[in-house]
């Protein structure tokens, strides 16, 4: 554009009239006597946007990693939690609570073979103290009252919901 200007100028009868009003660092300067290089980016400037890019870059990854590594751990939390043998519910939320069992176990007297003592067995394997009907209810109450007392010194139910268990 100087250039062309320059090329111009013999027609121009007031060129100190002709003065640059942007880019600020430009404003009120002879646009006649300008080089191209003034109009190029201020190299004071320049590394100002290049950290400010790098860092918005840096940001934006940072937090697209963030969420993948949360979405890859939200679907892949089983396989996680078997490979190191941890799981969320593994805490005892009961602390400090004198509880007789971990867990009350509730199923139907006709569950019990082979579901109701296979879900006992892997409980008890476990370390989990288990309230179980067969062995824990006190002969000659309630069946009504045996399981209410089971439930409150307990610190967890567990249901084992089936035909025969919603029959009853």
């Amino acid at each position: 554009m100087i250039d062309w200007l320059r090329s111009l100028s013999y027609q121009i009868s007031d060129q100190e009239s002709i003065v640059c009003r942007s880019p600020s660092r430009m404003y009120g300067k002879d646009f006649l006597k300008s080089t191209k290089e003034d109009f190029c980016d201020n190299p004071i400037t320049r590394p100002r946007y290049i950290i400010i890019t790098v860092s918005t870059a840096i940001a934006v990854a940072t937090v697209v990693i963030a969420v993948l590594a949360v979405l890859l751990f939200y679907k892949f939390q089983v396989k996680f939690y078997k490979k190191w043998k941890f799981h969320p519910f593994d805490r005892d939320e009961c602390v400090g609570e004198d509880m007789d069992y971990d867990v009350f176990l509730s199923c139907s007297s006709k569950d019990d073979n082979p579901h109701g003592f296979r879900i006992l067995r892997q409980m008890e394997s476990k370390g989990y103290r288990v309230c179980h009907h067969e062995r824990d209810f006190q002969p000659g109450q309630l069946i009504i009252d045996n399981i209410v007392h089971g439930v409150e010194r307990s610190k967890r139910t567990v249901c084992l919901i089936s035909k025969n268990f919603l029959e009853r």
